[in-house]
C-alpha cells in the first residue's frame, strides 16, 4: 500500500473518532454529568435488579461511571474496601446514597460518587 495511501486512511480514521466524539457517540465527557443525572442512570440500575424494563445505556453508564471511580479511589488509596468486596455493594451503596441526600443533585457526578465512597469505605 501506498504512502499516499496510509496517509488518507489515518486521516478519515482520525476524522471518524473526532466525528464520534462530537456527536457524543461513546461519551467521555462524564464530568458534565450531575448528582440528578447520576439518579436517573441508577434508577435504571435498580430497575435492573429488580427484573424490570430498563434503559440498557444508562444502566451501564450507571455501574462503568460508579466503578470506574471506585477503581480510581482504590488505586490512590483514598478509598479502603474490603478485599472481597463486590461490584453490587459497590454500586448499591452509592444507590442508597443518591436516595438520601437530595442536596447533592446539583453537584458534579463525579464528586458525589467521590463522597459516597468516601464515607462507605473511610480509611481508618
Amino acid at each position: 500500500m501506498s504512502h499516499k495511501r496510509q496517509a488518507t486512511k489515518r486521516v478519515l480514521s482520525v476524522m471518524l473518532v473526532a466525528g464520534l466524539g462530537i456527536t457524543g457517540i461513546g461519551n467521555a465527557w462524564g464530568y458534565f454529568y450531575n448528582g440528578a443525572d447520576l439518579l436517573d442512570f441508577q434508577r435504571h440500575y435498580q430497575q435492573f435488579r429488580a427484573d424490570e424494563s430498563y434503559d440498557t445505556s444508562k444502566f451501564f453508564t450507571y455501574t462503568g461511571y460508579v466503578l470506574g471511580i471506585f477503581d480510581r479511589l482504590e488505586s490512590r488509596e483514598k478509598i479502603c474496601a474490603p478485599s472481597d468486596v463486590r461490584g453490587r455493594d459497590i454500586l448499591d451503596g452509592v444507590s442508597q446514597y443518591l436516595a438520601n441526600t437530595s442536596g447533592s443533585w446539583d453537584e458534579p457526578a463525579s464528586d458525589v460518587v467521590t463522597e459516597a465512597l468516601k464515607k462507605a469505605y473511610a480509611c481508618q
